[in-house]
C-alpha cells in the first residue's frame, strides 16, 4: 500500500512537510496531524499552505480556491482504505518578509480502513 504521505502528494500536488530550497513559487506544503482512531477510522487535521512571492494574495489565495474545490467532500479509494477531505478553517497568514503571502486551510481528514 502506498503510504499516506505519497497519496496526500498526488491529491493535493503539495510538497509534504517542507518545499525543496529551490522550489519555485507559488507552491503549495501539507502536514498531515493524527487527531484520533477508533474502529477502524483515523481522524486527521490536514494543513495545507500555499506560499507565493508576490504583491498580493490573490495567487495564493486563487490555488487554495481550485485545491479546495478538488478536495471537499473528496473520496478516494487507495489500497484498503478510503480517505474522505472536508474543507475548514482558512486564513491569510502574514509573513514578517512583506514579499511573502501565505494562505491556510486546515482540512479535516478521514481515513477509513476497508474490510476485505
Amino acid at each position: 500500500m502506498k503510504s499516506l504521505e505519497k497519496v496526500l502528494e498526488e491529491l493535493t500536488g503539495a510538497y509534504c512537510e517542507e518545499a525543496p530550497e529551490d522550489a519555485a513559487y507559488p507552491y503549495m506544503v501539507f502536514s498531515a496531524r493524527r487527531l484520533a482512531e477508533d474502529a477502524g477510522q483515523q481522524v486527521y487535521a490536514l494543513e495545507i499552505n500555499a506560499w507565493d512571492q508576490y504583491p498580493y494574495y490573490s495567487r495564493a489565495s486563487s490555488m487554495m480556491d481550485d485545491l479546495e474545490s478538488r478536495l471537499h467532500r473528496c473520496n478516494y479509494m487507495t489500497e484498503g482504505h478510503l480517505i474522505r477531505i472536508f474543507k475548514g478553517a482558512r486564513q491569510n497568514i502574514p509573513d514578517p518578509d512583506k514579499t511573502i503571502k501565505r494562505v491556510r486551510e486546515q482540512f479535516e481528514m478521514r481515513v477509513y480502513e476497508m474490510e476485505d
